[in-house]
């Protein structure tokens, strides 16, 4: 809770400070190492991932705040069902009334909003890419915007929206596989 109020672009800075300043674990700039030979190869996708991984840890710790409010309020609506008081008192152990009645209940609507955020991931990133220099879509669009580039403006907002809609295919096809009520005909 006391993470989520904190604007990601503060996380940002904070992490490249503490891990790419004081203690150069990670990269400060840039997308890949300088020199490397893009290609798919294990070098290449081993700096690739070293130098997403601070922007990708600053959007994700602001957002695993809301996950857990949103969690949990969930849950405590669930933990008042029929069927919830049911299980206990037939006697079923407690874990198991968690994880099969309540956590399966309860991650469903945490999936689909999981999904829907994928559009904070293409164009919500821009500062944390400005922080990080990262070449990502939300800098690409922000230098469309200034350029007056409205073929890639409209391209990238494309991509954005093919992106949600492919997630929220992906979630409404394992959907059965998580909710007993919902079945293909």
């Amino acid at each position: 809770m006391g993470v989520r109020p904190i604007p990601y672009y503060i996380v940002a800075l904070v992490l490249l400070i503490l891990f790419a300043f004081l203690v150069p674990i990670f990269p400060m700039a840039g997308g890949y190492s300088m020199g490397a030979k893009v290609g798919f190869n294990a070098r290449f996708i081993m700096s690739l991932l070293r130098h997403a991984f601070l922007p990708i840890l600053s959007m994700v710790t602001i957002e695993i705040g809301g996950w857990f409010l949103q969690m949990r309020n969930v849950a405590s609506n669930i933990v008042e069902e029929d069927y919830v008081v049911y299980a206990e008192a037939s006697g079923l152990p407690k874990a198991k009334i968690v994880f099969m009645y309540i956590m399966r209940n309860a991650i469903i609507p945490q999936i689909t909003g999981f999904a829907l955020n994928l559009g904070f991931i293409f164009g919500g990133a821009l500062i944390t890419e400005i922080v990080f220099a990262y070449p990502g879509m939300g800098y690409l669009l922000y230098s469309a915007i200034l350029a007056g580039d409205y073929n890639l403006i409209m391209g990238i907002n494309v991509f954005s929206i093919v992106g949600v809609s492919t997630a929220m295919l992906i979630v409404d096809l394992i959907y059965p596989l998580l909710d007993p009520r919902v079945r293909y005909q």
